[in-house]
């Protein structure tokens, strides 16, 4: 029994872990996204707000993969998926 719930443990590490990374990636993806338009001169004044959120939020994501406290990097996760989905709706809500 006591092996069954150590396997079962591993197990809910590595999908929580693996999802924690998903979401650093995909709010790190959209930061990617938002400084290639600024770059390329897609982003008028009045959306540049919501690619910095975006940009910001990736940073977060990020800085997520360097922190090892469990509580500090959720807390990290949380910012970084509240600017990306923020700076992504903003970003067609002004469009």
């Amino acid at each position: 029994m006591a092996a069954y719930e150590q396997s079962v443990d591993r197990l809910q590490h590595s999908a929580y872990r693996n999802l924690r990374q998903t979401i650093a990636n995909a709010a790190i993806f959209f930061a990617v996204v938002a400084t290639y338009m600024i770059v390329i001169g897609e982003v008028t004044p009045a959306r540049l707000p919501w690619y910095a959120a975006s940009i910001i939020g990736g940073a977060l994501g990020l800085s997520t993969y360097a922190v090892r406290n469990p509580r500090p990097r959720l807390y990290l996760l949380a910012a970084a998926v509240t600017l990306a989905v923020v700076g992504l709706a903003g970003a067609f809500i002004v469009e």
